[in-house]
C-alpha cells in the first residue's frame, strides 16, 4: 500500500484554515457594531430586572420548592450590571478622549 502512495501527488487540503494559510480565502476587515458595550450592558440590567418581577410573581412557589434563593440571583445580576455599565462608560469615555485603544482592554 505505501508503494502506491510513493508516486502519487498529494491531495490538496480543501479546509478554510489550509485556504487562509495559502492566500485563497479573504479575511474581512470587519469592525464590532458595538465598541462601548454600553448597550448590551443596559439590555443586560433590563433582563435582570424582568426576572426579578418574574421571580416575585413565582415567589411563594420558589420558596415551597426551597429554592427562593434565585431572588437573590437576579438581585446579584441586576447589581453587577450597574457596576459593568460604570467600567464601560469609563472605557468607552478613555477610548474618546485617546487615551486608549479600542482593541485595549
Amino acid at each position: 500500500m505505501a508503494e502506491e502512495n510513493e508516486g502519487s501527488v498529494p491531495k490538496k487540503r480543501t479546509d478554510p484554515t489550509s485556504q487562509l494559510a495559502r492566500g485563497e480565502l479573504m479575511h474581512a476587515d470587519v469592525k464590532p457594531l458595538d465598541l462601548s458595550g454600553i448597550p448590551t450592558v443596559i439590555f443586560g440590567i433590563v433582563a435582570w430586572a424582568v426576572a426579578f418581577v418574574v421571580v416575585l410573581i413565582f415567589r411563594s412557589e420558589l420558596k415551597k420548592d426551597g429554592d427562593e434563593w434565585w431572588l437573590w440571583v437576579t438581585v446579584a445580576g441586576f447589581g453587577l450590571g450597574w457596576i459593568g455599565l460604570a467600567y464601560c462608560r469609563r472605557r468607552w469615555a478613555a477610548i474618546q478622549a485617546g487615551h486608549r485603544s479600542e482593541q485595549e482592554d
